[in-house]
C-alpha cells in the first residue's frame, strides 16, 4: 500500500515537471518568435543601407564601384542578424527559465493546497 502511495506521488511530481516544461517551452517559443519579429525589422531598417549602396554602384557604373563599399556593408548586415537572433534566443531562453521554474513552483503550491 505504501508503495502505491509513493508510486502515484511521484507521477504527480512528473506531472507536474512536464507541464512546468511544456509551459516553459510555450513562452519561450512566443518570446522567440516575438523577438524575431522586432529584429526582422530592425534587419530591415539595417538592410536599407546596403541597398542603397548597392543602387549607388548601379547608377554609377565601373567608376562607382570604388566608392561603394559593397562588402563592408553586406558584411555589417550579417553580423547585424546574427546579434539579432542571440539576443533573441537569450531572451527566448530567460523567458523559459523563469515560466519553468514560476509554473513549478506555482503547480507544486497547488498540490500542496490539494493535499
Amino acid at each position: 500500500m505504501k508503495t502505491s502511495l509513493h508510486l502515484t506521488t511521484h507521477i504527480a511530481w512528473l506531472r507536474r515537471v512536464a507541464l512546468s516544461l511544456m509551459a516553459a517551452l510555450a513562452a519561450g517559443l512566443l518570446v522567440f518568435v516575438a523577438a524575431r519579429g522586432v529584429s526582422g525589422a530592425l534587419i530591415f531598417i539595417e538592410h536599407q543601407e546596403l541597398l542603397r549602396s548597392a543602387a549607388a554602384a548601379l547608377r554609377n557604373g565601373i567608376e562607382g564601384l570604388p566608392t561603394a563599399d559593397l562588402r563592408a556593408a553586406r558584411l555589417r548586415a550579417e553580423q547585424s542578424a546574427a546579434m539579432h537572433t542571440q539576443i533573441g534566443l537569450l531572451l527566448a531562453f530567460i523567458a523559459a527559465a523563469i515560466t519553468a521554474a514560476g509554473s513549478y513552483l506555482w503547480l507544486e503550491q497547488r498540490a500542496a493546497q490539494n493535499a
